[in-house]
């Protein structure tokens, strides 16, 4: 399982993505033993049961089935609330396998320098998913990104939501199943809604 996994790259940069598949089986970026570099189009997203990244001593990964985020030992879910009705945007009884992964990089080089001198620098990692939720008659487009930069800045998280309804409601931040923050998140119909969450 992901959380049992060495939480360190077997490479030089600080992470890489992990899949857990059925049966415990774990392929990624970097196989573990070879470290041999593996393709992201070869992840096989109908047997996926986790995903996310590990490196630094952190496990940072989302369970498929809910879309629930486990962030170095926490778990943190999402609800919009309007009026006296709350809607899971996690948590739902289907798969959110539409995964994300990317890098932030930064390339620098002296112009006037020896041909070849420049350098890649990675400023960022993210991962996480994006899906669509019907929920009591109101269809949701979630996209969560979790952001880890590379500069000493605290992890955070990216949330977009989309709603074929107008709401004026709030997104409530969830972590071990304890409200830690509630958003005012006024939602236009058709229209996305995005914001920042730093990780507490």
């Amino acid at each position: 399982m992901i959380q049992h996994i060495y939480p360190f790259s077997p490479v030089e940069q600080p992470f890489i993505w992990v899949c857990e598949y059925d049966e415990e089986q774990i392929f990624s970026e970097y196989d573990l033993s070879s470290h041999n570099e593996n393709s992201f189009q070869q992840i096989n997203r109908d047997q996926l049961v986790r995903f996310g990244l590990i490196g630094t001593g952190h496990s940072l990964y989302f369970e498929v089935n809910g879309g629930a985020f486990k962030v170095s030992g926490r778990m943190i879910e999402l609800v919009y609330k309007h009026q006296d009705k709350e809607y899971f945007l996690t948590g739902q009884q289907q798969r959110y396998q539409d995964i994300i992964t990317y890098k932030d990089v930064e390339f620098t080089f002296d112009p006037s320098g020896a041909e070849g001198n420049g350098q890649n620098h990675i400023l960022q990692y993210n991962f996480g998913y994006k899906n669509e939720l019907m929920i009591n008659g109101i269809r949701f487009n979630l996209q969560a990104i979790c952001k880890i930069p590379m500069d000493g800045r605290p992890m955070y998280f990216n949330f977009k939501l989309v709603a074929d309804t107008s709401l004026d409601g709030q997104l409530e931040i969830r972590r071990n199943g304890i409200t830690v923050d509630s958003i005012n998140a006024p939602l236009s119909k058709n229209k996305g809604g995005e914001m920042n969450w730093i990780l507490q």
